[in-house]
């Protein structure tokens, strides 16, 4: 090693100490906490608490309703996946080609990420009431009153009706990312495609989306990790109902620990979750770089 090298690395150092510090006293000194409160039947009313080493755990991979909290996740993450992706990755792709009024259609699409979660929620909530919802209303002043329904209280449709709000709340996040990707693909390629007589959807699906790839891939990772800590919307809008139809983990882990008080029970959960995210976003981006197009 030259002594140059050297010297950059003590340069370093002291610009690695604070990040490294904020990040022990912030996210391991606690992780390590959380696992060892998993391990006692602490309730959080007694400072004294009983070791009681996995049976926490062992309870909670029994649980039900727990399972049930994991298969609503996924659910949630599949749903909005579908939807979410394919919708930003047009309107981008929209965008692009778009130049007089782009600026006004970004600040169209964005306009709903302005309100806060709990605001977004109490609107759509409102939005599909039975009773005076828009929904409800304009299908039955179109003739169609035989598709009402109460879009938040019927499990076949709380979920989906969730998933479309956090959508139009968060899309225009998705679509600035997939559109600054989209941007620095050189226009040239594309008209070179076109000259050799590509049509569009060519041009898209041969050029356009493999370039992109890697863009999107780490979209994929990081919508999946945000999906599996989904807690607002769910909250707001249904609290888990009805009859558990829309109870992630999150907020299952929430009413546990501190409605139910059961802190130890909930931190188990935490740690499972953690494992949860941690190791599936390590296969997805293995597997997605693995499948990574070659420009």
């Amino acid at each position: 090693m030259s002594i140059i090298e050297r010297q950059r690395r003590r340069l370093a150092l002291p610009f690695l100490l604070l990040p490294c510090a904020f990040l022990a006293a912030f996210f391991v000194f606690p992780f390590v906490q959380t696992i060892q409160l998993s391990m006692t039947d602490w309730y959080g009313t007694f400072q004294t608490t009983q070791w009681v080493g996995l049976q926490n755990y062992r309870n909670l991979l029994a649980d039900p309703l727990f399972g049930s909290a994991i298969a609503n996740t996924l659910l949630y993450f599949v749903l909005s996946l579908v939807v979410l992706f394919p919708l930003a990755l047009f309107i981008a792709w929209a965008l692009l080609r778009t130049r007089g009024t782009r600026s006004f259609y970004q600040v169209a699409i964005f306009a709903p990420a302005v309100l806060s979660v709990s605001v977004a929620g109490v609107l759509w909530k409102f939005i599909y009431n039975p009773s005076f919802g828009i929904i409800n209303t304009a299908l039955d002043a179109v003739g169609l009153g035989a598709l009402t329904r109460p879009w938040l209280g019927d499990p076949s449709t709380a979920m989906f009706g969730i998933v479309v709000a956090v959508i139009w709340h968060g899309i225009a996040t998705w679509i600035i990312l997939i559109l600054a990707g989209l941007d620095r693909i050189p226009s040239e390629l594309g008209e070179a495609a076109s000259l050799d007589g590509a049509s569009d959807w060519q041009v898209f699906t041969k050029v356009t989306l493999p370039l992109l790839w890697p863009v999107l891939s780490t979209l994929l990772v990081l919508w999946f990790i945000q999906s599996m800590q989904t807690f607002a919307f769910i909250y707001v809008m249904t609290d888990g109902g009805p009859h558990g139809a829309t109870e992630v983990m999150a907020t299952y882990m929430y009413r546990l620990a501190f409605e139910g008080r059961m802190f130890a029970y909930g931190s188990a959960m935490a740690i499972i979750m953690t494992v949860i995210v941690l190791v599936m976003s390590l296969i997805g981006s293995t597997f997605l770089k693995g499948d990574r197009f070659e420009a």
